[in-house]
């Protein structure tokens, strides 16, 4: 096999393909296959479970394949100066070239390389732009912690022929509506995992407003089209938790804030709650809010903003990083903060666009 393409663009799909291979992989799996026919170069990489494919077109010299070490072939071609880099292979080696410099990398048996199943199931298309703004407002919600599975994905589910994004990590709970989007599954709820869902998000980040995003689906994978990438993904078995039984149906207290003031304000607080048990404390009164963090290593912030606040005088303290998640998703230039009491979950969202829900626990404090 032997090609030339240029760099950036080479290092853009061999990124793509790397990020997904799993570093407790050895061997074959541990690495990305290149495939050339003709200008078209398709690289691969998977870790079992999720699998992303793109095609690249380069000046083909040699049809062939190889499976080269995927971090390692990434930083060899990154670290090149730009200009068209000539990769070409051997039986046990791959050569990365330009100008004087070239690396000779060791390879991969092809063979060893995991047989992947090819694209398969009814080709359906979906408005690109509603379902990536919906998405980059949930994700975030998500679990990583492989210890509890099913928080690790992403419910798509269809409420009265709109499609419905879920998302929750047992401390906040991120719900999005995508009116005009019919749920991809039919009536059967979908878990897809998130980190596909990431993946997702950076292949379509350079779509045209008006894109579609493909989608096929089996009885357990599904498999998303965006543009000369395909992502495909193993569902989640399971039974996702119930949770938007959690949401009250409203709430005593409500404050409506300017967006930027208060994430100006809490960013500046987070600095000083350096740990997973710090929190930042919202005391809200009449026409203001005092934001406050104190760590007895490092000392206190304190700020006052002024924010329209209906309800009981109180104090409600959260996790800064989850607080600034939520109102960071939120659309318009306003955001609603809605709560019980100290102990209860409040809600975040917008104040004419409530399409995006959602909901984060306070941290106790003495």
């Amino acid at each position: 096999m032997k090609f030339k393409s240029e760099r950036d663009i080479l290092v853009e799909a061999l990124s793509a393909a790397s990020r997904v291979v799993a570093t407790r992989l050895i061997g074959a799996s541990s690495g990305v296959l290149l495939s050339l026919v003709g200008n078209h170069l398709t690289v691969t990489g998977t870790d079992l479970d999720i699998t992303v494919r793109t095609k690249v077109d380069v000046i083909g010299l040699e049809d062939g394949s190889c499976v080269v070490p995927a971090r390692l072939i990434v930083d060899a071609v990154r670290s090149l100066e730009a200009g068209a880099v000539t990769i070409s292979s051997s039986e046990e080696t791959v050569e990365v070239s330009l100008g004087r410099a070239k690396f000779s990398l060791r390879t991969f048996s092809v063979m060893d390389y995991p047989n992947l199943p090819p694209v398969s199931g009814a080709l359906t298309s979906i408005a690109a732009l509603d379902l990536i703004q919906g998405l980059n407002q949930v994700v975030r919600a998500a679990a990583n912690d492989d210890a509890r599975p099913l928080l690790t994905g992403v419910l798509f589910t269809t409420e009265e022929g709109t499609l419905r994004l879920i998302a929750t990590d047992s401390y906040r709970l991120a719900v999005r509506d995508v009116p005009g989007v019919s749920g991809i599954g039919g009536n059967h709820d979908l878990l897809v995992p998130a980190r596909a869902l990431q993946e997702l998000q950076r292949a379509a980040a350079s779509l045209s407003a008006d894109a579609e995003i493909g989608v096929t689906l089996t009885d357990a994978e599904i498999c998303f089209i965006v543009g000369t990438t395909t992502i495909a993904s193993r569902l989640i078995d399971g039974n996702y938790p119930s949770v938007l039984q959690l949401i009250p149906a409203s709430y005593p207290n409500q404050m409506r804030i300017a967006k930027d003031t208060l994430l100006t304000s809490l960013k500046r607080a987070k600095l000083l709650a350096k740990d997973s048990t710090s929190s930042v404390r919202l005391t809200m009164k009449d026409k203001t809010v005092e934001i406050r963090t104190q760590s007895h290593d490092a000392g206190d912030v304190e700020d006052n903003v002024d924010a329209d606040y209906n309800g009981e005088e109180m104090t409600i303290a959260f996790n800064p990083s989850f607080l600034i998640d939520g109102i960071e998703a939120v659309p318009g230039d306003e955001v609603m903060l809605e709560m019980s009491d100290a102990v209860r979950p409040a809600m975040v969202h917008g104040v004419e666009d409530t399409r995006f829900r959602y909901l984060l626990m306070p941290v106790r404090v003495q």
